[in-house]
């Protein structure tokens, strides 16, 4: 009863106080935004490389030719600006002609990002960095990453062409002049306090070449009330970040915002999942993401530049996720209230290895729900089976599952199917389920 009470209590502080209508009621008189704000419809179609995010950036055909090769969505009601990082990141190296065969790239923060891989299909080499801890939602820094970063890959990739290590931002351990590019999403304002957050942009500095550049976003403060903390940057804060590393900005800084969506930014955490995720409101903080490309001066030894030049097009190839499941145990009849076993064969059909180890996320696991005669979900609680081993393309293995009780009586459907923790249902992939009629008595 005290726990019910205290999620209540909490439930209401955070809806309330924490909430729009008190906000609205007690702050926003109080409150501007810093920044300039107009429709979205007055932005121009060639969106700069150092601004804050914008819906308005995808009606650029380049800008979303990134979306479409990370694979990700690109209608406007399904917007979410952390891939507008992604894809921001990719329109500003391919404008400064950065993604050539002959370049070595360094990611820093970088977990398993999409980019990472994708890059990997592009230039020469690209070294991915981070600590790997286990400290962030979702296993973005799952420490097997360093072991199989293949199993967090979202497509094919040149595995000979991605290194992933563990390494502090702050003390990169690369010679000096040895990247042509570096990327660091969303991951400068983790960095600590001020000085810590200075030590790694010199070191980013440090280890690009003359003429490289650094591609960085994080999250920008927009409100007048709200405080420059751990997690926010305000601009003049940013902005002294990067004159005192060392790094000049490829070009001014276009501080500018939408009206659709600053008219009411997406309350956290209740508004969390909402999309378009565009500019957020963290009770008295409003931001959202900033994207700089930051230059380091060229020399006059133009060998020792950084290399630029034409991008070879490679089209991105997903995983096919398909699964052929066979059901070894015969039966038709179970007794509502009395869990069972089952013995299953599953052969990996598809073109990526599923594995087996757990983590927050993307290990592959034997699913299965009830459903009523007529096909639909009863919503009852399932857990997910691990599988025996590793399973790669064209191998098979058995699982035995342990059905908990059905606590129904009637014709049912056990319908069996393999999920990516924290991805998708093989189904959702195209691939087939199996289900198997039983009548619980």
């Amino acid at each position: 009863m005290k726990r019910s009470l205290g999620r209540l209590v909490k439930d209401f502080f955070v809806r309330t106080v924490w909430g729009n209508r008190a906000y609205d009621a007690l702050l926003r008189p109080l409150d501007r935004y810093k920044v300039e704000v107009k429709p979205s419809a007055s932005f121009g179609l060639d969106p700069p490389l150092n601004k804050l995010c914008r819906v308005s950036d995808s009606r650029n055909a380049l800008w979303n030719k990134g979306a479409n090769d990370l694979l990700f969505p690109s209608e406007s009601e399904h917007f979410h600006r952390k891939v507008w990082e992604f894809c921001q990141v990719l329109y500003g190296l391919r404008r400064l002609q950065r993604l050539c065969p002959q370049a070595v790239a360094l990611g820093i923060g970088c977990g398993h990002e999409e980019l990472m891989y994708f890059l990997a299909t592009r230039v020469k080499e690209v070294c991915a960095t981070d600590l790997y801890e286990k400290r962030y939602l979702g296993g973005e820094s799952s420490e097997d990453v360093l072991i199989h970063p293949e199993k967090y890959a979202p497509f094919h990739y040149r595995q000979d062409h991605l290194r992933v290590m563990k390494m502090d931002a702050g003390e990169l351990k690369f010679k000096d002049d040895t990247f042509d590019f570096a990327f660091c999403l969303s991951s400068l304002e983790h960095f600590g306090g001020k000085q810590s957050q200075l030590k790694a942009l010199r070191e980013m500095f440090r280890v690009l070449k003359p003429g490289g550049v650094a591609a960085l976003t994080t999250e920008l403060i927009l409100n007048r009330l709200g405080s420059s903390r751990k997690g926010y940057f305000r601009f003049d804060e940013l902005r002294g970040h990067v004159r005192e590393s060392g790094f000049v900005l490829t070009e001014p800084v276009d501080l500018a915002i939408e009206e659709e969506y600053a008219r009411a930014p997406l309350a956290l955490p209740m508004e969390f999942q909402r999309t378009p995720h565009v500019i957020l409101r963290n009770f008295n903080i409003i931001y959202t993401s900033v994207s700089l490309f930051l230059g380091k001066p060229e020399s006059a030894e133009k060998s020792k530049n950084a290399v630029t030049g034409r991008e070879e097009e490679l089209p991105t190839r997903p995983f096919c996720w398909s699964a052929r499941i066979e059901i070894l145990d015969r039966m038709e009849r179970v007794k509502a209230e009395e869990s069972f076993r089952l013995r299953l064969s599953v052969e990996n059909t598809g073109d990526a290895t599923w594995f087996k180890n757990s983590s927050q996320s993307h290990m592959v696991r034997v699913g299965a729900c009830w459903l009523d005669s007529d096909g639909n979900d009863l919503g009852l609680d399932i857990p997910h089976f691990e599988l025996p081993r590793d399973v790669r393309p064209g191998e098979s293995v058995e699982a035995a599952l342990l059905i908990p009780p059905v606590r129904k009586k009637g014709s049912l459907y056990l319908q069996i199917d393999l999920v990516k923790e924290l991805c998708f249902w093989f189904r959702e992939k195209g691939s087939a389920v199996k289900r198997l009629p039983l009548t619980s008595s």
